[in-house]
């Protein structure tokens, strides 16, 4: 299979597979007649295994380690955990996705966000349909195009939802984004979307800007705070490189903050750098940042 088809079928981006590659040693694609790297079924089992664990807070480093059959049991066993607690929002989700119908899909998103409102769309469904649906792909009871028809209602709900929020009234003004090669883009809309409702400044650039796009903009843009994304599948020596360049690239007036799963298990810290490990520490850190800067 090509690497773009490996892209597709994993979610694991063709940058990423590189960098495991020559970083872990895994995968270890062979070479068509052109010399483009092609994979084999085995290796793209395993790879679809490894984004499952990752997503729930696994590190690819130690997961390379395991065979297929060793990571499909660590799955079943998370995965056994976490259906125990939200049975009926499962069984529910998937019978929705199971129909092949977008107008169905659009539906049930629309429905879940006009019920619980943006907030608790965010914190109380989002965040567990996410689990649930990745878990039902790994399993093959969704293919992938249904997870990413999931993912794009979802995407046009929460930005219509947000296009109906008065104008924010007060800073900070929030640049929102992630490193080349993340394209997991979900956890930023997710956290515009809140602090959006806090009535702050939040802007989303999109997923995959190098350091210096990002320091130019944030500049020209007159951003307080740089917020960046990342998943739990990127390297975290290479999430920490990039945050310290980043800091150097930008006068210390501008705050950086670091967040995502990917910076979950590091205890490194970066001078006048803050992680973040959760949406409402998040939250809480834009409430402290309006009181230090009262005027």
């Amino acid at each position: 299979m090509p690497i773009t088809a490996v892209e597709r079928e994993t979610g694991v981006s063709k940058e990423l597979l590189r960098m495991w590659e020559r970083r872990y040693g895994f995968p270890q694609p062979l070479r068509d007649a052109m010399g483009d790297r092609v994979y084999t079924l085995e290796q793209v089992t395993r790879l679809r295994l490894m984004r499952r664990l990752i997503d729930i807070g696994f590190r690819p480093g130690k997961l390379v380690a395991f065979e297929t059959v060793e990571l499909e049991r660590m799955l079943a066993s998370q995965s056994k955990a976490r259906h125990a607690m939200l049975p009926e929002l499962e069984q529910e989700l998937l019978q929705v996705l199971r129909t092949h119908q977008p107008d169905q899909v659009r539906e049930y998103v629309a429905h879940q966000l006009t019920r619980l409102g943006l907030e608790r769309f965010v914190l109380d469904f989002l965040q567990h349909a996410q689990v649930i649906i990745g878990d039902a792909w790994m399993r093959g009871q969704l293919d992938v195009h249904e997870e990413h028809l999931f993912t794009d209602q979802v995407q046009t709900q929460m930005r219509a939802a947000i296009s109906c929020l008065r104008e924010p009234a007060q800073p900070p003004r929030v640049m929102l984004t992630t490193p080349p090669g993340e394209q997991h883009g979900m956890g930023l809309l997710m956290v515009e979307s809140l602090l959006r409702l806090d009535d702050a400044e939040a802007f989303s650039f999109g997923v995959g800007m190098g350091h210096r796009e990002v320091a130019q903009a944030a500049k020209k843009q007159r951003m307080n705070i740089v917020a960046i994304s990342f998943s739990a599948a990127y390297p975290v020596a290479k999430a920490i490189e990039y945050l310290e360049e980043l800091r150097f690239q930008l006068p210390l007036a501008v705050e950086v903050w670091g967040g995502g799963s990917g910076l979950r298990s590091t205890r490194r810290s970066i001078e006048a750098v803050r992680f973040f490990h959760d949406l409402p520490s998040l939250r809480h850190a834009v409430a402290d940042w309006r009181q230090t800067h009262r005027h």
